[in-house]
């Protein structure tokens, strides 16, 4: 059995309409090895909820532990940026399932992702810090992202998608700017938040099975079939931004990935945002041989024969190389940013 074949049988716990019994018949012949491939690609406490089988019992209970103390977390930032009049939004997996999940702890989330303007990330920061949270900045992302933990609760403060010169504009004020309030937090609109699931894993994940794990394959699929969203609006935004190939790679493994189930709109979708021929051969190609899992050791390899092809031309392209450098450039800078913070 390939490597697609074992996500797609991983996968099978996720649909409702999947017997129990061919769940069983897959982890027995599957074996102990299979069990935890699916633990460690984000599905075993999906797979505990569906099955009851023991091998997944430690991954749920420390997946809804970890939910516990991220929602106490949640909430209480919330209102600590409330009050400093901060805008943010909740952003990614921790929105997400809140959404398309009916018990959310099933989705494990390692962190949780805010997303604010970037000139309010310093303020921000410091008011984390303030409640015990502790600042952890690396060069590496400081131009986008700084990491900020207590206890087992991690934050991933974002002022920026996704890195520098990926889309042609910034949009991190415009989507601030349309957030919505739900399940007591406020979180990125329909179309904002459908824009970052399928743009977001290919750049930051390369579609890799590990990296990006199944459990936000699941994310998309859940969305496409629950969550209503104004299409020819995220695809207008795709388009401006340069990155519909990255959309239409994403949801081309989700197909890969999903084919024996139903998928709402997915066919569709792919047709609205299909690429060139020679683009769209490559990028199957790439897909379906799962070389970013392969080349996982070189990330050269995934810069030279992935990431430029999910963006739209070749002026995009070289923005995005001249948007990597930049940041780099910068990053002595952005940690100087937030230097009182750290001491």
């Amino acid at each position: 059995m390939g490597r697609l074949d074992d996500y797609r049988t991983a996968l099978l716990a996720a649909w409702p309409e999947v017997p129990g019994a061919t769940l069983a018949e897959a982890l027995d012949a599957g074996g102990p090895r299979f069990a935890s491939f699916i633990i460690d690609h984000g599905l075993g406490p999906l797979w505990h909820a569906r099955t009851g089988r023991d091998e997944f019992h430690a991954s749920r209970l420390s997946a809804e532990a970890l939910y516990l103390a991220q929602e106490h977390a949640l909430h209480e930032i919330d209102a600590i940026l409330e009050r400093a009049g901060i805008d943010y939004a909740v952003t990614k997996g921790a929105a997400n399932r809140l959404l398309v999940y009916e018990n959310p702890a099933l989705r494990p989330c390692h962190d949780l992702d805010l997303l604010v303007r970037r000139e309010d990330r310093v303020r921000t920061a410091a008011a984390l810090v303030e409640v015990g949270f502790k600042a952890h900045p690396e060069s590496r992302s400081i131009s986008r992202e700084l990491v900020l933990s207590r206890s087992v609760v991690d934050i991933d403060l974002h002022w920026g998608l996704i890195r520098e010169g990926r889309l042609r504009d910034d949009l991190t004020a415009d989507m601030l700017g349309r957030r919505r309030r739900s399940s007591g937090v406020w979180m990125l609109n329909a179309e904002d938040a459908l824009f970052l699931l399928l743009v977001h894993p290919a750049f930051a994940k390369h579609l890799a099975g590990w990296e990006m794990g199944l459990h936000r394959v699941v994310d998309i699929m859940a969305w496409l079939r629950s969550q209503p969203a104004d299409w020819p609006a995220v695809r207008a935004q795709l388009e401006r931004s340069g990155v519909s190939n990255a959309a239409w790679a994403t949801l081309r493994w989700v197909q890969l990935l999903t084919a024996r189930q139903d998928s709402p709109g997915l066919d569709a979708k792919l047709s609205d945002l299909e690429p060139g021929a020679v683009r769209r051969a490559w990028l199957d190609r790439w897909l379906e041989n799962d070389l970013s899992t392969r080349t996982s050791g070189a990330h050269w390899a995934r810069l030279i024969g992935f990431s430029p092809f999910l963006h739209d031309t070749l002026r995009d392209s070289v923005r995005a190389l001249a948007g990597r450098r930049t940041a780099h450039k910068r990053s002595a800078a952005d940690l100087e940013a937030f230097r009182e913070l750290l001491g």
